[in-house]
């Protein structure tokens, strides 16, 4: 077997036993300290090589399903997208800089160009440049006064690239991002992609409090931004909607709640390292929420958007209420608690496993992910709201009436809960998970 033949199977797994190692450690950790024992590991260096082979292949021409064969699934007819990066500096740290730059241009996958927008006056970043020597790397004055939403705007209308993304200065690409976000989009046509990320410290070799992310969920996007920090974007549909004046703080937050929400996919791998730096400001709330309150304004959803306690996640009351306010939402179920308000069901995933089982009710976990609303695969009838559309369906699965149920414990509450809601899913609603809904079970 080539040595191509031989590695490539490593393309799209490597890391994977040790994320899922990672994933099962963040499920089973508590908001008491909301840390995770982490050690991001960069692919090995076989697959790195391979990457870079693979990329320069498709670069001098080759097809991507003749290089990278029939053990990796790719749409029919795919071409290796091009990507515009951008970075908007303004008298940067240049050690920083240095180091964003450094991880864009060490890419495995070498199909794009970096813009650097300057808004500053001094020529520190034009002479950072200007060492570089690299024709994929390109500099644009922007000091006119036009701020973030107008060069941007400018710089990617002039790019050429299939896909944007805006990199923060002191945030750092792993070497694989621009290889599976690639990988991604010839397998998907995805027009919108987010990816896993984790925290990197001040010289960039410490990297902790890793952030993976569930699989596009609307309610979820809602309360937390949680995609914005690496989010590739087609560029025609940037071109269409663009960063709106106003929103500069929370500016692809503010696209992605007014694009097309069915092209969206989540590229499960840590790709990029956010710097302490950049992590530690203040959260742009008052921007997502007015963002928030803007795109359910425009859509005639009666809402009121608040922070909740730190900041970091929107609460949303709906007038008169969200069946009303909201026609494709057909639950909204909440946690069942014991009489110690241990968490013993409500949150469930498609194998039936309860989400926080044992978590006491006030805890957070990583990122209060514990307490904050999403949409749900299925939720534990002992704490569900449902539309009036649906009692009927309601009577036909559990053999009585939604106002009438009278539950006991040796009910299969599990199973039937499942069946309700995929039969409910397959009717086109969607089920919403509120945490602040709860039941207290005794006996």
């Amino acid at each position: 077997m080539s040595p191509i033949g031989s590695i490539r199977n490593k393309i799209t797994s490597a890391g994977e036993k040790s994320a899922e190692k990672l994933r099962a450690a963040a499920v089973r950790a508590t908001a008491r300290n909301g840390r995770v024992s982490y050690s991001y590991e960069e692919p090995q260096q076989d697959v790195l090589l391979m990457q870079e082979t693979v990329s320069e292949r498709m670069r001098q021409g080759e097809t991507p399903s003749s290089v990278l064969g029939s053990s990796v699934f790719l749409r029919e007819g795919v071409t290796p997208p091009f990507f515009s990066i951008f970075m908007t500096v303004r008298e940067p740290d240049l050690r920083l800089f240095r180091a964003s730059l450094t991880s864009v241009l060490d890419q495995t996958y070498g199909n794009f160009e970096l813009y650097i927008l300057d808004l500053g006056i001094s020529d520190q970043v034009r002479d950072v440049i200007a060492w570089y020597r690299e024709e994929r790397l390109h500099y644009l004055d922007v000091s006119d006064g036009s701020g973030l939403t107008g060069a941007f705007n400018r710089a990617a209308g002039m790019a050429g690239g299939d896909y944007i993304l805006r990199l923060e200065c002191g945030d750092l690409l792993t070497r694989d991002a621009l290889f599976e976000a690639a990988l991604a989009i010839m397998q998907t046509d995805a027009e919108i992609l987010y990816a896993d990320e984790d925290r990197r410290d001040a010289r960039g070799r410490h990297f902790s409090d890793p952030w993976f992310k569930p699989d596009f969920s609307v309610d979820y996007l809602y309360a937390v931004d949680y995609v914005s920090r690496i989010l590739f974007v087609r560029r025609s549909l940037f071109l269409a909607l663009r960063f709106r004046e106003g929103y500069e703080e929370a500016p692809e937050y503010d696209l992605i709640l007014r694009a097309p929400k069915s092209g969206i996919h989540h590229i499960q791998r840590v790709l990029c390292h956010v710097c302490q730096k950049n992590s530690g400001a203040q959260e742009p709330a008052e921007a997502r929420k007015r963002a928030l309150e803007d795109y359910f304004r425009v859509r005639g959803i009666r809402a009121v958007v608040r922070p909740a306690r730190t900041g970091r996640i929107m609460e949303i009351d709906y007038i008169p209420d969200i069946f009303s306010s909201r026609p494709m939402v057909g639950i909204v179920g909440g946690k069942v608690l014991d009489e110690k308000h241990r968490i013993i069901g409500g949150l469930q995933d498609e194998r039936g496993n309860v989400l926080f089982e044992g978590w006491d009710e006030a805890e957070e976990g990583p990122r209060q992910i514990a307490q904050t609303a999403r949409n749900a695969w299925a939720v534990d009838v002992r704490c569900m709201r449902i539309r009036p559309e649906l009692h009927g369906l309601y009577e036909e699965i559990f053999g009585c009436s939604y106002e009438e149920h009278v539950m006991y414990s040796r009910d299969n509450f599990g199973e039937l809960s499942r069946r309700f809601c995929s039969r409910v899913r397959e009717m086109g609603y969607v089920i919403i998970w509120n945490p602040t809904l709860r039941r207290v079970v005794r006996g």
